[in-house]
């Protein structure tokens, strides 16, 4: 699964400040400085890239699509079931969209500790995690809100969890955006070939 990704400093890293300022000619400075920066928990406002017709814009949007009689928001979307589920297969041709971070954390289980780690690209210090987004309407208030995709984990991955969010890097995410058939063969065809992964243990 994924349960947090980092979304750094928009000081040190040029595509998250060019993101968060076309977030703000659009939508307006409150809309941009709601963003979350640093660690981003699920319910938090993000940053995204979403697919908008031929293109693509930045947005901000919350993480986790609300589900009735609960207060814990569905966050992830498995790959292999995307086609299957009704809460997920309206957006996979239309609304798809990319979660620029510059990293994400999982935790590992040994026996009754659980070990934070954080995991980066070795060769980039911004990538995405592809997802996908709806809307929901609240009296007469619509919003967006987006999962992340996970896949089975690969690589060095396999020994910390079995889940892991689906990789995008810069040079792809054309590619996943603009997919319009054959989306579980696009999806494998980045699951075959795992970026290479910096892991470290994380403070808690």
């Amino acid at each position: 699964m994924c349960g947090r990704y980092a979304f750094d400093d928009p000081k040190e890293i040029f595509e998250v400040r060019m993101l968060l300022e076309e977030i703000a000619e659009i939508f307006g400075e409150q809309a941009a400085s709601s963003v979350k920066t640093g660690e981003v928990f699920p319910a938090d406002t993000a940053a995204v890239l979403a697919q908008n017709g031929e293109s693509a814009r930045a947005e901000p949007m919350a993480w986790g699509y609300p589900l009735p009689g609960t207060s814990r928001p569905v966050i992830n979307a498995r790959s292999e079931t995307l086609m299957e589920k009704p809460m997920f297969r309206g957006s996979v041709m239309s609304k798809k969209l990319l979660i620029p971070c510059t990293g994400f954390y999982e935790w590992q289980t040994s026996g009754k500790q659980k070990i934070k780690y954080h995991i980066r690209l070795q060769d980039s210090d911004f990538f995405y995690l592809a997802g996908l987004y709806r809307a929901y309407q609240f009296r007469d208030l619509v919003y967006n809100r987006f999962v992340i995709i996970t896949s089975p984990s690969a690589g060095a991955m396999q020994d910390i969890h079995h889940r892991m969010p689906l990789i995008i890097s810069k040079d792809q995410k054309a590619v996943w955006l603009n997919a319009k058939d054959n989306i579980t063969g696009i999806i494998r065809t980045f699951n075959d070939a795992p970026a290479a992964l910096d892991i470290k243990k994380a403070d808690s």
